[in-house]
């Protein structure tokens, strides 16, 4: 077991908050779905998972192709399982902490394969969003209380997370002939905030081969499998973390991995020879290597084409085919080395490789005074690994204009107004330092602007039910478009307005729209679309501002994580708010014991009602098994003290955090009753000093055989302070309940000592080893002082030897 953790089976861990203060609402969040990802044609039973939620938290889904029936209302807090981490990782916050709902959803049997993203709303907001995969894949969940690596059969999807922390999931499978089997992990495209590993060992234990995501981009590999071998495939996180929320999928298939293609793109309708980069598409052996195979690409509207590729090894399958974006513009190679700058002309693509560290690629165009030009290099968005930087140089060779990164990704593009006549230069370079490879690929477009624009703005926006909030619209226009832009605003919910003309001047560059709700309006949500209409020469067009999606961590092409619609959620104010009475630290309070942290309620408008405490979902530090439960405060109460309570191993390094977050019923404009959530201000801050509670035993290598007792001599020592009888019960794990037990012990104040008897049953269930745990409880002011003990025990076959203690 690595050093940095503390496993603790018994004890739950709590995550700690840090909200905005004060009297607004806190508006829900997406967490997870478990399994993450199904079959089309299937339906699929789901956990879905979000900060934040209350009773009537509303699921939505983009795609209405797909349906998602709720079996009932959020559930009670998870909070995140032992082990915990000690150390300086304590001091890292934990993933928020959240509520499950059972759910199912039912895709059809002809939905394309891919992300689809959902939602939640409801009277304190509405939220961004979070993927589920369709894929057309022979999927299988992780089945959570294995103690033995998963069996499956090749190909397959697997399903898993990494529910605690040091947990590494594993599968196994046999291969049917020798030949390449190729892995993939994706986490950090659902949203899982995890950076993964992906190992593989034979039979025999050895490793076969790995691959560790240290970039963030979600981890692969491929290696030979061998005939009638049966492999084992490690899934872990590269720092060992391990929370409900970090959800995976792994997908196994026989066959060679495409990596790369050149041209990166396909022109609609032609045919070519394309050359398709990977491992093991010419020999089958588990190398980097290319092909070349001649594609059609289709004369269709979408912009992906998922090529079938035939390697020298073999056909890649339906889930291994490559996509390539395909697009209206000349595709051409540029050659290889640092010659001549290529000539392009507009409109025009090229692909091509950069052969050395730090190198360059140089192309030439021909233009006018006054032409405007845009000029686009990808490389992230193919997934290549080069950072690719774009220079523009004027006909007398300076440098006219530059750009490194485009908001949210390392590709680039540029906009240029030509000052004059002559030949340009563009220069593209790489800031990435990695080495070159045959995968150091891009592909940059030289294309002639045309007037037009476009809008962008948030993906949603909270207006509190009697109040306004304002919404930014911003405009990006090209080929020198200076037109004013009238602006529409539909599907806005009931209660909701905008001014009656909303316009964008000439030349100007955003619009701020105030939304204002109705002091009488319902607490609702609904998708809003926001149009701008503008002439163009003399032709009236129409262009619909779109929004930033949520979910994917890896983002590689930003503008395909675009949507036409903002979420708009008419929201409550709360009218109360929770403030803690403790300064920071000033309160001490000892391990393994119960704090009353001081709290304040502070009601407005009269309200009287009833309030509830929860933990919030977002904690400031890895809280070490601390927690509280949901706490009723009383109606009209305006100070209440809440029990907290501290396991026996936290650290007393440093102050230890909860932050709570407060729940009642208030009716909104039109008179119905919602939930509405209040963050408390402030946190109860705590410092730990040592534990009023002791047990432990002396029973070394308990070694019994099985259906005979045993006795463990345990000893309870007890602070001055605790002059108090405890009791002592048996914790079993939930496989071995029925076949192992114990009376519980009532041990006297005066009494320190006893002889504990647990017996067992003859059952194949018992396993060889196994760890109990003596769970000691005294009360002090009415509430538990807990300590632990493990008791680690080797079962033996039946026999009537006398066992070892």
């Amino acid at each position: 077991m690595p050093n940095h953790c503390r496993c603790r089976p018994i004890l739950v861990m709590m995550a700690i908050v840090v909200a905005a203060p004060g009297l607004h609402a806190q508006p829900p969040g997406v967490g997870y779905i478990f399994p993450p990802g199904g079959k089309a044609g299937t339906t699929v039973e789901v956990r879905l998972a979000g900060p934040d939620w209350t009773p009537d938290t509303k699921l939505l889904l983009h795609d209405p192709r797909v349906k998602l029936e709720v079996a009932g209302p959020p559930g009670n807090i998870l909070f995140h399982e032992p082990p915990f981490w000690i150390g300086l990782k304590s001091r890292i916050n934990d993933p928020l902490i959240m509520r499950e709902v059972s759910a199912r959803f039912v895709i059809p049997s002809d939905m394309p394969a891919g992300p689809i993203r959902w939602r939640v709303a409801n009277a304190n907001g509405a939220s961004n969003t979070g993927i589920f995969i369709v894929s057309h894949d022979n999927e299988i969940v992780e089945n959570e209380t294995r103690k033995q690596p998963q069996e499956f059969v090749v190909p397959a999807t697997i399903s898993g997370r990494l529910r605690r922390i040091e947990e590494v999931d594993q599968y196994r499978f046999r291969c049917e002939k020798t030949g390449l089997i190729s892995c993939e992990l994706t986490a950090r495209r659902l949203g899982s905030n995890f950076h993964g590993v992906i190992e593989i060992h034979d039979a025999q234990g050895r490793s076969v081969a790995e691959s560790v995501d240290t970039d963030g981009v979600d981890p692969a590999l491929t290696f030979v499998g061998q005939k009638d071998q049966s492999y084992t495939i490690s899934v872990r996180d590269v720092d060992h973390r391990g929370f409900r929320s970090l959800t995976y999928r792994v997908s196994v298939v026989a066959g060679p991995r495409v990596l790369a293609a050149l041209p990166a793109y396909g022109r609609r309708g032609e045919t070519r020879d394309v050359e398709f980069v990977g491992i093991g598409l010419a020999t089958g052996q588990a190398k980097l290597e290319s092909v070349i195979r001649k594609v059609t690409f289709p004369k269709v509207a979408g912009h992906v084409f998922n090529v079938p590729v035939q390697t020298g090894s073999g056909t890649l399958g339906t889930s291994s085919t490559f996509p390539i974006f395909l697009s209206d513009l000349p595709e051409s190679l540029a050659p290889d080395g640092d010659g001549e700058p290529m000539t392009l002309t507009a409109s025009q693509a090229v692909t091509g490789r950069l052969r050395k560290r730090d190198g360059k690629a140089r192309f030439c165009f021909e233009g006018k005074k006054g032409d405007m030009f845009r000029i686009s290099a990808e490389a992230r968005r193919l997934g290549s690994p080069l950072d690719v930087a774009l220079a523009i140089l004027s006909p007398d060779g300076k440098e006219l204009a530059s750009n490194d990164d485009l908001p949210g990704s390392t590709d680039s593009q540029l906009s240029l107004k030509l000052p004059s006549d002559g030949t340009y230069q563009i220069v593209l370079t790489d800031a990435s330092g990695t080495q070159p490879s045959p995968l150091s690929i891009y592909r940059m477009t030289l294309e002639r602007q045309i007037e037009d624009f476009r809008l962008d703005t948030l993906p949603l926006v909270n207006v509190p039910i009697g109040e306004k909030t304002n919404l930014t619209l911003t405009v990006v226009r090209e080929g020198g478009f200076n037109e004013p832009i009238q602006v529409r605003v539909t599907g806005l919910p009931k209660g909701v307005t905008v001014p009656e003309k909303l316009l964008i001047a000439a030349t100007a560059t955003s619009l701020v729209i105030p939304f204002t709700c109705d002091k009488n309006a319902p607490a609702g949500a609904a998708f809003v679309t926001i149009e701008g209409i503008a002439k163009i020469g003399d032709t009236t067009v129409t262009r619909t501002a779109t929004v930033p999606l949520a979910g994917d961590l890896v983002m590689r092409d930003p503008a395909a994580h675009r949507h036409s619609a903002a979420m708009l959620a008419t929201t409550i104010t709360p009218p109360f708010s929770i403030r803690c009475v403790e300064a920071d630290g000033t309160r001490r309070v000892h391990r393994g014991a119960t704090h009353l942290a001081e709290l304040v309620i502070e009601r407005k408008d009269g309200f009287s009602g009833a309030i509830v405490l929860d933990a919030a979902a977002i904690q400031s530090r890895h809280s070490q098994g601390i927690r509280g439960p949901a706490f009723a405060i009383p109606l009209g109460a305006d100070k209440v003290y809440y029990p907290v309570f501290l396991p026996e191993d936290v650290e007393t390094t440093t102050t230890r955090r909860l932050a709570l977050i407060a729940l009642a019923q208030v009716p909104d404009g039109a008179g119905k009753m919602h939930y509405v959530l209040s963050a408390m201000k402030g946190q109860i801050t705590m410092s730990i000093e040592g534990a009023l509670l002791k047990v432990s035993h002396q029973a070394e290598d308990i070694v019994v055989p099985a259906g005979q007792s045993f006795i463990v001599p345990l000893k309870v020592a007890r602070s001055a302070k605790l002059a108090t009888p405890v009791r002592v019960e048996l914790i079993v794990p939930d496989e071995l309940l029925g076949l192992v037990h114990a009376e519980p012990l009532n041990l006297s104040a005066k009494q320190d000592t006893a002889d504990w008897k647990i017996t067992t049953k003859v059952d194949a269930r018992l396993p060889s080893r196994f760890v109990l745990h003596a769970r000691a409880t005294a009360q002090r002011a009415g509430f538990p002082v807990i300590s632990e003990t493990a008791i680690e025990v080797e079962m033996l076959p039946a026999t009537s030897a006398q066992p070892r203690r």
